[in-house]
């Protein structure tokens, strides 16, 4: 095997690993993109702290029956 033959190897090699490492980051750039996209289901609703009982509330009961 003479020397031309194995830098030509050797270059095939690091062309692949640059290859896989551009893949690598690609995919890494578009999931971190991805997080960062709001979510529809997990938005986050304002305080509802007993808004269900006074909208669900009869107001013409009495409040003591």
């Amino acid at each position: 095997m003479n020397i031309e033959a194995l830098n030509g190897y050797v270059l095939g090699v690091i062309g692949f690993f640059a290859v896989c490492l551009y893949v690598a980051m690609i995919a890494a750039g578009f999931t971190e993109l991805i997080s960062r996209l709001p979510k529809a289901g997990t938005r986050k609703k304002g305080s509802s702290k007993g808004s269900t009982i006074r909208r669900w509330r009869n107001v013409k009961r009495s409040p003591n029956s």
